[in-house]
């Protein structure tokens, strides 16, 4: 009998899957103090994974903000930092979805691939 994957071996399939598309930088499931689920930071395809580090330092800052608005239906955040898009996809109100795309992406196209992969997150989750 095939043994079930832990629900962290099906978000990194999810997160690996999400990477495989040109305009995902970076992705991780983030929960609050940075600690979660993500692909091996050498499968990112940042030209300055200084950014990366960057969010790992502030994004408690960032939990306190989305746990007060989720609770009145924010979903999503988006922040420009230079060449990069970061979007947070709200799963719960201490989990988040991350995502690092170029400024100048198709928006749509990434918003559409993001939402999938956060559908399908939520369903691991429940």
């Amino acid at each position: 009998m095939a043994e079930e994957k832990s629900m962290d071996e099906k978000m990194l399939e999810i997160l690996e899957d999400l990477l495989k598309e040109d305009d995902i930088l970076a992705t991780m499931v983030a929960r609050q103090g940075f600690e979660g689920t993500s692909p091996s930071p050498d499968k990112f395809k940042l030209s300055n994974p200084a950014i990366w580090t960057l969010l790992q330092e502030t994004m408690g800052e960032f939990f306190q903000l989305i746990t007060k608005f989720s609770e009145i239906g924010l979903d999503k955040v988006y922040f420009e930092l230079g060449e990069y898009e970061v979007v947070f996809y709200i799963l719960r109100g201490d989990v988040a979805l991350v995502a690092v795309v170029p400024a100048l992406c198709n928006r749509g196209l990434v918003e559409v691939e993001v939402e999938n992969a956060r559908r399908a997150l939520l369903k691991v989750l429940e």
